[in-house]
C-alpha cells in the first residue's frame, strides 16, 4: 500500500477500509458455513450483507472524496505509523480468514471474533472520520452506527450461549 509519508489521501483511506471490509465480508461467509447453530448462521449471512453494503458504500465515499488530511505530527510519519498499527493489528486480513475460521473451536468462538472484528472497524473508522470532510464524516458516521447495531446482535447471542 503506497500511502505518503506526510499526508493521506482520501483514496488511500478508502482503500483502507475497503480491505477491511473485504476481510470482514470473506470472513462472515465462511464462518456462516460452519457453524452448527441455525440462527447464528443467518446472523453471519445478514452480516456478509452488511459488509458488502459497506463496500459499496465506501466506494462510492472514495468518487467523492478528492482530500488531503495533514495530521498534527510530533516527528514525520507518526499519524502514518498509528494508522499503519491500528490496521495491521485488525482482527481479519484477508489471508488469515479462513484459518480463523478453521481454528474457531465453537459458535461462541466464532462471535467473539466478529465482535473483536466490529470493534476494531469502528476504531478504524473513527480515524477515518477525522481526517474527512464534512460530508464524508457524516457518511462514515452512519457506517459506525451499523458497526455498533453489529456489535449489540453479537453481544445478544453470545448472551444466549
Amino acid at each position: 500500500m503506497g500511502w505518503s509519508i506526510t499526508q493521506f489521501r482520501g483514496e488511500e483511506i478508502i482503500e483502507i477500509a475497503l480491505q477491511m471490509e473485504e476481510s470482514g465480508k470473506l470472513f462472515y461467509e465462511k464462518a456462516s458455513q460452519v457453524v452448527a447453530d441455525a440462527r447464528l448462521q443467518e446472523v453471519l449471512i445478514f452480516l456478509a450483507q452488511e459488509e458488502d453494503k459497506h463496500i459499496q458504500d465506501f466506494t462510492k465515499l472514495g468518487e467523492k472524496l478528492h482530500y488531503h488530511f495533514l495530521p498534527g505530527e510530533s516527528y514525520t510519519g507518526e499519524y502514518e505509523d498509528y494508522v499503519r498499527s491500528l490496521v495491521n493489528s485488525h482482527i481479519f486480513n484477508v489471508n488469515q480468514v479462513e484459518d480463523l475460521v478453521k481454528e474457531a473451536k465453537s459458535d461462541k468462538d466464532i462471535l467473539q471474533l466478529a465482535l473483536s472484528f466490529e470493534k476494531d472497524s469502528i476504531i478504524l473508522f473513527q480515524e477515518f472520520k477525522n481526517m474527512g470532510n464534512q460530508a464524508a464524516q457524516e457518511i462514515i458516521e452512519e457506517l459506525i452506527n451499523e458497526e455498533r447495531g453489529h456489535i449489540k446482535k453479537i453481544g445478544a447471542m453470545l448472551k444466549d450461549m
